[in-house]
């Protein structure tokens, strides 16, 4: 045995003599040592369902800060952090598909543009969620979904991917002060709203003030949703009952030539005007009218981001004229949530799925400043929404669903919108005529569709 064996055997020996020799431990020690045991059980009961358990979350830029908030909320309850990856709005659809298509799998969650749900599936990117849909109808109150979303955002040839998340469509807001030093009226119809346009940048363009702002920018979802505005409040559909395009019908043409009269009483220039240049203009009072989603509100009556705060109203978008014209409120952007067909963390990113779906969720994300527009009818008759959004806007949006008209969500539409924004683009800036860009259109269509 060596010099260390022996010198530990000795420690050991003389340690189990000093125990067995000790006094024994009074009662109370054990007595003080059991709320320890007690707490530890009851944090092991306490511990949230999905702690140390992570996913990652796809959303777009305007949803920054309710997705923040979601996923803020949802580590709270649950334990599970969320990292929220933020795209420009008009490129979730494609990262999306990339990382399904390239077998990367990175994302467990994706909120997306509605018009990519027919590409979104066709690319196998969205786990199909009819058994989700069954077996939690109760939970989700499914008749508690405004009509508009229910199935537009969520379902393809019959079966279910998505889930409503963001409800938008647009309104038209005027700023009530400039329409009072101008003398002016709300205009109901298209021909209305040129006059008013030309009047107040005729007298105010020069100390900076233009009767409306055209969102122009060569962005489908920014510029076909302009011309949609127009395009239905003629009559007009991009498909007639069997399929066949129909965007160089007469009702397309008046509403694009419409579009560009306007355009030349608008905030400079329509052509390069985006969300930002559009906002920018109505809340600095630059722009007296512009066409835009239901949050607008919340957005307006900030003072750190608004100087025209309390002075707006709302009302329809302006009807056409013809036989077909029609009061319409184009839903331009509308955002659904599903779960990616390769989630990392498919478990997780359905509990995430599971706790957005719920009406109490939907509630609390639509009373905070952060992009999202109600999906269920009960958010609408909510105290604290009405209190949140004001009861003029509540008011607007329960009579804008019945005029609710929307965008196509096959597979084939990213490519066909392509050439219509292409076309419409050149249109606004007087490289085509109006009717030549939609035969174009037309033609190009009909290539894509094999007709």
């Amino acid at each position: 045995m060596n010099k260390f064996l022996k010198v530990f055997s000795i420690v050991v020996l003389f340690t189990m003599v000093f125990v067995a020799c000790a006094p024994k431990a009074e009662s109370t020690v054990m007595e003080e040592e059991a709320p320890a045991v007690e707490e530890a059980a009851g944090a092991e009961e306490s511990a949230k369902p999905l702690e140390g358990q992570e996913i990652t979350f796809l959303t777009i830029q305007p949803h920054t800060v309710a997705s923040q908030n979601l996923a803020q909320w949802f580590e709270e309850e649950t334990g599970c952090k969320v990292t929220v990856d933020v795209v420009p709005y008009d490129n979730v659809v494609e990262k999306a598909v990339l990382d399904v298509t390239s077998g990367v799998g990175y994302y467990d969650v994706i909120d997306f543009w509605y018009p990519g749900l027919g590409t979104l599936v066709d690319n196998g990117v969205l786990k199909n969620l009819d058994d989700w849909y069954a077996e939690n109808a109760d939970v989700l109150e499914l008749d508690d979904l405004i009509t508009t979303f229910k199935d537009v955002f969520t379902t393809i040839d019959g079966h279910k991917y998505a889930f409503p998340f963001d409800g938008d469509m647009h309104l038209l807001y005027y700023n009530t002060e400039i329409f009072e030093q101008y003398e002016q009226t709300f205009p109901t119809t298209w021909d209305e709203y040129y006059e008013t346009c030309k009047a107040i940048t005729e007298a105010g363009a020069a100390d900076g003030v233009y009767g409306c702002a055209i969102q122009g920018a060569k962005s489908p979802l920014i510029l076909i949703g302009s011309f949609l505005n127009r395009f239905g409040s003629y009559g007009g559909s991009f498909f007639d009952a069997d399929g066949n395009p129909t965007i160089n019908s007469p009702e397309a043409v008046i509403a694009l030539t419409g579009m560009v009269e306007q355009a030349q009483y608008a905030l400079p220039t329509a052509s390069a005007v985006a969300f930002d240049e559009a906002l920018g203009g109505w809340f600095t009072g630059k722009a007296a009218m512009i066409e835009f989603y239901t949050d607008l509100p919340g957005m307006t009556d900030d003072p750190e981001s608004s100087s025209i705060v309390g002075k707006w109203g709302v009302g329809h978008l302006p009807i056409g004229s013809g036989e077909n014209a029609k009061i319409v409120a184009s839903v331009n952007a509308g955002f659904g949530i599903g779960v990616s067909e390769v989630a990392p963390h498919p478990d997780a990113a359905m509990e995430f799925l599971n706790f957005v779906a719920r009406p109490d969720v939907a509630a609390r994300y639509n009373t905070v400043v952060g992009g999202i527009d109600p999906v269920r009818y009960s958010t609408l008759e909510d105290p604290a929404y009405i209190e949140f959004a004001g009861t003029e806007i509540v008011d607007a949006i329960k009579a804008a669903h019945a005029n609710a008209i929307t965008w196509p969500t096959n597979a084939e539409w990213f490519e066909l919108q392509e050439s219509l924004t292409d076309n419409l683009s050149l249109a606004l800036i007087g490289e085509k005529t109006p009717q030549q860009a939609l035969d174009d259109t037309q033609a190009a269509w009909l290539q894509v569709l094999g007709k």
